[in-house]
């Protein structure tokens, strides 16, 4: 998913968020066109 800073979203059969990696700035649920991830 290109609108991630970090990269650390993967694709494969499903999307998973890498949590290592991920800064939880939210970029990538604001992006998302099915609303499929939300912040915690």
């Amino acid at each position: 998913m290109g609108e991630c800073p970090t990269g650390a979203i993967h694709e494969g059969d499903v999307y998973s968020i890498d949590p290592d990696v991920c800064i939880s700035c939210g970029t990538c649920a604001g992006a998302c066109p099915m609303g499929a991830i939300s912040e915690e």
